[in-house]
């Protein structure tokens, strides 16, 4: 089998790779598909996960291709070139990834106590003297939580509030005019 033949092949196989999971993902969504490190590592993506290893794949097979049929570098410089254009590639695609992973991966904890003092909306009536269930967005989810009115006073449902206090899971809360 001849080095273009090879260098094809592993071109084909990278960008096959690819375009197949680009397809899947388009019309079958991304369930299932896990592609975080194990745990432990602080990194979001890892460096031999499918796609950085399908990049390598294309770029040392473009590269290789290149190197042979339009530069006609000899073997060990086809080779080197194939490898460096794969590496480079790969990398980037990697340091890419990490960037953008690193910015959606932003934890998803947060205090009760940050909410004080933010608006949100009634739910679920708040009877007099009684708990209801107000609705706010947290670290971007929507969170149903226990409510009351810091005056005792009855809140009906729609109501725009602000969180005064929060005790335990209670958020107290009291009416924006």
């Amino acid at each position: 089998m001849s080095v273009g033949v090879i260098y094809f092949l592993t071109f084909v196989t990278g960008l096959g790779y690819t375009m197949l999971v680009g397809l899947a993902g388009h019309f079958f969504g991304d369930h299932g598909v896990d592609v975080h490190m194990e745990a432990g590592m602080d990194l979001p993506i890892s460096p031999l996960s499918p796609t950085v290893i399908a990049t390598f794949l294309t770029g040392f097979g473009g590269g290789g291709l290149l190197a042979n049929s339009y530069f006609q570098l000899s073997l060990g410089k086809g080779v080197l070139a194939a490898l460096l254009t794969g590496i480079l590639l790969s990398g980037g695609t990697f340091g890419m990834l990490t960037l953008l992973f690193r910015g959606t991966q932003a934890g998803s904890e947060f205090s009760f106590q940050d909410m004080v003092g933010k608006v949100v909306q009634v739910v679920t009536p708040i009877p007099e003297n009684g708990t209801g269930e107000i609705a706010l967005i947290a670290k971007g989810a929507r969170i149903n939580s226990p409510a009351r009115a810091v005056d005792g006073s009855a809140i009906p449902r729609n109501a725009a509030v602000e969180i005064v206090e929060v005790v335990g899971t209670v958020f107290y809360v009291r009416n924006v005019h």
